[in-house]
């Protein structure tokens, strides 16, 4: 009898095209006024991170996907305003109608990174980690190994991990 393996997980990051791009633009005009509002407070899975350019001092506000680890508020990202929270930086978080003054930490280190997610995926589970938008892909029915994970994120994401001020 021959027992039947079951294929290695699969892990992908999320490349968004320049048409999902273009849609994301246009969606967040509305959801920036959206989770600043009173309906904001139903939303429990976007905020609105603000805070200002390291050089030009321009004004961000960036609807982000919200997660907690472990009781901490953390963003992922591979966009390229994180540029901007190198070295640590003031931001102002806006999350279920509340206003909360943070330090925002930005974590590049691949391992790092990887490590993070590899947390985040055990805390949801694989297969919220499917349906969920975590920036990565996870095609299979088991957790991915750490070298998976890092291989498919390092040098394409990075974590906001965010403070307490």
């Amino acid at each position: 009898m021959q027992t039947e393996t079951k294929p290695e997980p699969i892990v992908r990051c999320f490349e968004p095209t320049a048409r999902f791009r273009t849609m994301t633009k246009i969606a967040n005009v509305f959801m920036r006024p959206l989770l600043r509002s009173s309906a904001g407070k139903g939303i429990h899975e976007l905020a609105l991170l603000c805070f200002e350019g390291r050089c030009s001092g321009k004004r961000y506000e960036v609807p982000v996907e919200y997660h907690e680890l472990k009781g901490e508020p953390l963003v992922l990202t591979a966009s390229a305003w994180k540029r901007n929270l190198r070295g640590g930086a003031d931001v102002e978080l806006v999350h279920k109608g509340r206003r909360i003054q943070m330090r925002a930490e930005l974590i590049e280190d691949p391992d790092e990174v990887a490590r993070i997610y590899e947390a985040l995926i055990d805390q949801i589970g694989i297969e919220k980690a499917k349906a969920t938008k975590i920036g990565v892909e996870v095609i299979g029915d088991r957790m991915p190994t750490h070298q998976q994970i890092r291989g498919s994120i390092a040098g394409r994401r990075a974590a906001v991990r965010l403070l307490p001020r």
